[in-house]
């Protein structure tokens, strides 16, 4: 069974529709019944196996409308999609994954996105009916009123996935998995049969919110033929249009940092965010601009929240720098944000992708240029960017490893996020004040305030840094994979530059670190 996945998702996803079915046992068929039965109703008996195939069809959600074509070739696969002005590939080569957003900036995953779709293929390809140890059956369950069972398969060194059988049919009915502050759901139906072998040709992405589902539609699958081998050609990102590095002034506003921009020869001023994955720009300035916003997508902060939109914009400049051909996403920011952020837009991946970049927090200036412009100064740190934002590990209270998220949008010290500290209780104190409310894209979100004993970030150690643990969970404080989210209180203390585009982050002392000790 191959699955074809879209690429893209409308909103943020929230929880697993799947319960106990009452009246029946919880429990089910052992996991080499499931897998035998997995494997009968796949292909018919006999079949002969195929290594290569090639789909086209639709994709609707969010109000907008596009269109997907996925090819494989043994170990090689690529899937092009696109919904409204937003075009994605996903280029698979042997081991490597790599990704092309819409702005045509190319990443390799190298963390959780990478892991998951080792697991993804393990089950596409049928692979994990021949290895029950990698599974585990969790009994029966209901899904939308119908019976399955559910088996939670995991690659080797991939993600956890459950996949879920008809009970009857033993043909796929669901996959779920974990995805930032919940459970992304694909359910599959109008499954055919071609050359003897089973597909879905409807596929379902959901977060509960209707409103946001997407789905995949195939409307034409070949297998076994002949493909161009120029699809599988690697993708080639964007860099920055300028001629050299440049130093800008940054403006330092409530503890965030802001750049001017140009957009159609008037400045503006954006929130210079790497927790950003995109360019957002507020709904008065894309009035202004006379912009075309499209969809109906729904955006994450501190809390989740509707009315996202997006739309095309032909160039970008910071400095002398310019970014082109841009699909950027439009927000009312002051109505979302209940008036906490007055301002023209957030600069977020795109930049981070497209230029080296290098913040002296404590002096408000940016250096950035084209990648390999310029060498970094100071100690390197892996980052994973699978996600369109940093992620690096840091060792906290000499104990946990743990990954955070490099946030220049935080004003803060550190956030620690609700799952994390719920699996670690005893990492910091708890509460001894009053919970606090903190304000960000959705709204307002519960807080309170504790203390972080030490953090370990590369050669650097700084003690008792201010940990806000943040209560939501929804929303990008309650993320499932981060421990939790560094900024700009713990970044002043570096010289920090981001190489995104090489999957690295570099912090040098700056004037402001003293003795480990944040300096106020």
């Amino acid at each position: 069974m191959h699955v074809l996945r879209a690429a893209f998702n409308a909103a943020i996803v929230v929880g697993l529709l799947a319960v106990p079915c009452a009246g029946l046992p919880a429990a089910g068929p052992a996991v080499t019944q499931l897998l035998a039965g997995y494997l009968r109703a796949v292909e018919d008996p006999g079949v002969a196996p195929f290594d290569r195939f090639e789909a086209r069809g639709s994709v609707a959600g969010g109000g907008l409308t596009g269109a997907f074509h996925t090819w494989e070739d043994r170990d090689r696969a690529r899937e092009d999609e696109n919904l409204g002005p937003r075009r994605e590939t996903t280029l698979r080569l042997g081991d490597r994954v790599f990704y092309a957003n819409a702005d045509g900036n190319v990443r390799e995953f190298t963390g959780i996105m990478l892991r998951r779709d080792r697991t993804e293929r393990f089950i596409d390809t049928g692979d994990f009916a021949k290895a029950p140890e990698r599974c585990v059956a969790r009994g029966r369950v209901a899904i939308d009123g119908r019976n399955a069972y559910a088996l939670d398969v995991t690659a080797p060194s991939g993600e956890m996935q459950t996949l879920y059988l008809d009970a009857q049919t033993y043909l796929p009915a669901r996959i779920a998995y974990d995805d930032d502050d919940g459970r992304t759901t694909i359910d599959f139906s109008d499954w055919r049969t071609i050359g003897g072998h089973r597909f879905p040709f409807h596929l379902l992405i959901s977060d509960g919110d209707r409103e946001f589902d997407v789905t995949q539609t195939t409307e034409s699958l070949r297998i076994g033929e002949p493909i161009d081998q120029g699809v599988f050609q690697p993708l080639v990102g964007r860099s920055i249009e300028m001629r050299a590095p440049q130093t800008i002034r940054l403006t330092a506003r409530d503890g965030h940092l802001f750049v001017p921009v140009t957009i159609a020869g008037r400045q503006y001023n954006f929130l210079i965010d790497s927790g950003a994955q995109n360019i957002l720009i507020d709904k008065h300035v894309s009035h202004d601009l006379g912009l075309a916003p499209v969809g109906a997508l729904e955006a994450s902060g501190a809390q989740r929240v509707g009315g996202l939109q997006i739309a095309h914009l032909d160039a970008l400049s910071v400095g002398d720098g310019t970014l082109h051909d841009l699909v950027v996403t439009t927000l009312d920011l002051g109505r979302s944000t209940s008036g906490a952020f007055p301002i023209d837009g957030i600069l977020g991946y795109p930049f981070f992708a497209e230029a080296t970049v290098t913040l002296d927090v404590a002096h408000s200036t940016m250096t950035f240029g084209p990648p390999g412009s310029f060498v970094p100064p100071g100690t390197k740190v892996a980052l994973e960017t699978d996600r369109a934002f940093p992620e690096a590990r840091f060792r906290i209270n000499d104990a946990l490893e743990v990954p955070f998220l490099v946030d220049t949008g935080n004003a803060g010290e550190i956030l620690l996020y609700k799952p994390f500290v719920d699996r670690h209780p005893s990492i910091v104190p708890p509460s001894v004040t009053a919970t606090r409310r903190a304000y960000g894209i959705g709204g307002a979100t519960s807080s309170y305030s504790s203390s972080l004993d030490r953090i370990d970030l590369a050669d650097f150690t700084i003690y008792h840094a201010q940990a806000e643990v943040m209560l939501a969970t929804r929303g990008a404080f309650a993320d499932r994979f981060d421990a939790g989210n560094v900024g700009l209180g713990v970044l002043r203390n570096f010289v920090v530059t981001f190489d995104e585009s090489a999957n690295a982050l570099y912090l040098e002392r700056g004037s402001d670190f003293i003795d480990g000790r944040l300096r106020v």
